[in-house]
């Protein structure tokens, strides 16, 4: 209690201060009237809770003291010791060792941050995302700062909102708990540590770390959780169905996307791909306030693409005592593991066999790739003539759970407003508006007698009463009900892709179609069945979809049932336009004719999110990346005619819009001085508004020795034949330190 009150009570004006705090010294005697009512207001605390009054800190945390286990610890790693205000900085030098410590300061109120300005500092395992060095008020950050990934997964499970926790520090020295939940060194100790606050790096904080007592012994879980990530990695690799069960379904979907979404996507991507590799690279391990961090830097290669980066997995025991996976994250980074690859030094680490001698949990027997045919397409996707680095990686999660992930996260709401809800287009008027569905009742009253039915009428002749019919006449049995066999569901499929071709191709024929693939007398006139757009609606719909200049369609796969005489197709399908993306659930009702054809007679379309989404940037991402290599070559042989071909028309780059104004450009400068390498790598492709977005490393040097290296991105366009630059942006990365 005493060295509490004593340290708390000391400021700037004395050695003891200047030692631990980084204060400004000052040679007048005395403390500063801050220090004073901080150092009171703390002692009353002290007081209150030494006496068990209600004036206490409340415990919103358990005051969590942070293990480092001496199993799959990282080359370096920050810990915060909240109580104690320090900051510790490690680096594994066989074993691990403390190489800096400095005062720092945290949140003004104690505890584990809970929701959003409460001005708590988080407790936890987090990682350095990237580094701020401008922008910032000196004053309050020191000029640079270091983001952490607050809310992690975890966080987001356990409903904790907030964010913009970084490592700062401040412009006129540190004073005890004084900042909003970010955690705050001295200026000269950023300016020590900061070089090696690189992204990625783990960060511990925790109520306490007493850090001579690291690294602890491993109980087996850091050395099983490093097992258990290389066997999912193994599962997911084998495209096998095993891979599923190391997820909690639930806590993901609250924690990082919906559960069921991505499965789908996932097997849909299984189907698709002829192989998947994966290699890990040093497997990590920290452990939580109830939950466990494994990462490492992975490589992932396959059929249609590769890419390299830094994956995270967050684990926490299910009600059985299981561990599974809660959370996910990814930061896609060149780490040169592509290279290696091309080389084939690339190679996955060797984890320490178990304590029962064995090399872990037993793999399943898996259909990993290691034929030379595989091995050989592994080389093409990954390099060559026709290298594509993408990371349209299907594992990449949401940055929230409600939104489509990180790499295909286009914008909200949908551009393509042709295909509207149902609940829209019925609030349509019009002369052949769908008539509502009769009722029993409906049917057995009097028709009204208009004008036109009373001409009817007359053209008709006088009414003749009908002939009785005989009394051994029945009346014929209606036709049985439809039984879903093979060869039927062979003809239901046959028909209903036969339709949605006939739209994709763009017939606009209205007659032809219809004709073909409507009941006229029948469509959205049928009792029991939704009513929709009526014949004429749901053409003019069709055609107003067809203006667009070019139409991608991606289905889904079929869904048959049948009820009495009718069967219902439901189709999820998505539809790409120059306008935008639209998907959804298109649902047929398809009825049998007099000549014996089925024929529809109700369609309803209902949007909503079926993962086709992944499917189109599956290919485009692969027509595009075609496209960037053209690019890529022509920049790096000045070949001007090819280098343009790839730009639109109206082209922004670095602030100079419209194709002929590149084109001067590029010729004054290639004049001059003509580039000899333009390298690009980590290519990572995302969905967008109008198309795609590009983001990747860029290598450049030319004729006079000149190089640089940064981040090139690029929006692309499709204008029905192939993929174009609208858009083209530059961030060089700044010299190293």
């Amino acid at each position: 209690m005493k060295n509490s009150v004593t340290r708390a009570m000391t400021c700037g004006r004395c050695s003891h201060a200047r030692n631990s705090w980084n204060w400004p010294a000052r040679k007048d005697a005395g403390p500063s009237p801050r220090c004073l009512t901080a150092a009171k207001g703390l002692c009353r605390l002290l007081a209150a809770g030494c006496l068990g009054l209600s004036l206490a800190f409340p415990a919103y945390a358990d005051n969590w003291q942070a293990p480092l286990v001496d199993e799959g610890l990282p080359s370096h790693l920050v810990a915060v010791d909240k109580h104690r205000q320090s900051f510790l900085f490690f680096e594994r030098k066989s074993p691990l060792r403390l190489k800096y410590t400095f005062p720092c300061t945290t949140g003004q109120v104690p505890g584990d941050k809970q929701v959003i300005n409460d001005k708590r500092t988080p407790e936890g395992i987090y990682f350095v995302e990237y580094k701020i060095a401008s922008g910032l008020d000196f004053a309050e950050y020191g000029g640079v700062a270091y983001t952490l990934n607050y809310p992690n997964p975890v966080d987001r499970l356990r409903g904790k909102t907030g964010h913009g926790i970084w490592i700062h520090s401040k412009g006129f020295g540190i004073f005890p708990r004084d900042t909003r939940g970010c955690v705050a060194i001295g200026l000269q100790d950023i300016d020590t540590v900061g070089p090696s606050l690189v992204p990625g790096t783990a960060v511990v904080l925790a109520h306490a770390v007493d850090e001579n007592n690291v690294p602890q012994r491993d109980d087996g879980t850091a050395r099983y959780l490093r097992h258990r990530m290389q066997q999912w990695s193994d599962a997911w690799a084998a495209r096998s169905e095993k891979m599923f069960d190391f997820y909690d379904g639930a806590a993901y979907s609250k924690a990082t996307e919906d559960f069921g979404r991505f499965r789908q996507n996932k097997q849909r991507l299984f189907k698709m791909l002829s192989f998947i590799k994966i290699i890990n690279r040093d497997i990590h391990v920290l452990q939580g306030p109830g939950y466990w961090v494994t990462w490492s830097e992975q490589f992932y290669t396959a059929s249609n693409l590769s890419t390299e980066g830094v994956r995270r997995l967050y684990w926490q025991k299910d009600d059985k005592g299981e561990f599974r996976i809660v959370g996910m994250e990814w930061t896609p980074r060149d780490m040169g593991m592509l290279a290696e690859f091309k080389q084939g030094k690339l190679i996955a680490q060797a984890l320490p066999v178990m304590s029962d001698g064995s090399e872990g949990p037993s793999r399943p027997a898996l259909d990993m790739p290691e034929s030379a045919a595989d091995e050989k397409a592994a080389a093409t996707a990954a390099g060559g003539e026709q290298e594509r680095l993408l990371a349209a990686d299907a594992l990449v999660p949401r940055n929230q759970p409600t939104q489509i992930t990180g790499e295909i996260n286009w914008g909200g709401g949908s551009a393509l407003d042709t295909l509207r809800p149902d609940e829209r287009e019925l609030s349509l008027t019009g002369s052949d508006e769908a008539p509502a569905v009769e009722t029993p009742q409906q049917a057995a009253a009097p028709a009204e007698t208009t004008p036109e039915t009373l001409a009817a009428d007359e053209a008709r002749g006088p009414e003749v009463a009908p002939t009785p019919a005989a009394p051994e006449a029945a009346t014929p049995p209606p036709p049985p009900a439809l039984e879903l066999t093979p060869s039927l569901r062979e003809e239901l499929a046959a028909r209903a892709s036969a339709w949605l071709s006939a739209f994709a191709e763009r017939d606009t024929r209205a007659e032809a179609l219809e004709s073909g693939y409507y009941d006229a007398k029948r469509f959205n006139k049928t009792a029991g069945l939704p009513r929709g757009l009526s014949l004429g609606q749901e053409r003019r719909e069709r055609q107003r979809l067809l203006r667009s200049p070019w139409l991608r369609v991606y289905p889904g796969a079929q869904e048959w049932s049948v009820d009495g005489q009718t069967a219902l197709c439901r189709l999820p399908v998505l539809f790409v336009g120059q306008r935008g993306i639209e998907e959804g659930l298109r649902e047929l009702w398809w009825q049998r004719g007099e000549d014996g054809v089925f024929r529809l007679v109700a369609s309803r379309w209902t949007p909503g999110e079926h993962g086709l989404s992944m499917v189109y940037l599956e290919t485009a991402s692969g027509e595009a990346s075609a496209m960037l290599e053209r690019w890529r070559a022509a920049w790096e042989k000045a070949d001007l005619d090819a280098y343009m071909e790839c730009y639109t028309p109206d082209a922004l780059q670095q602030g100079r819009r419209g194709a002929r104004f590149l084109r001067q450009q590029k010729q004054n400068l290639w004049q001059r001085v003509t580039p000899t390498l333009v390298q690009l790598s980590g290519m990572r492709f995302s969905l967008d508004k109008k198309g795609l977005r590009a983001d990747m490393m860029q290598n450049y040097a030319d004729s006079k020795g000149m190089s640089d290296r940064g981040t090139k991105t690029l929006l692309l366009e499709y204008d029905g034949t192939s993929w174009r630059i609208a858009r083209e942006d530059w961030a060089a990365e700044p010299p190293a330190r």
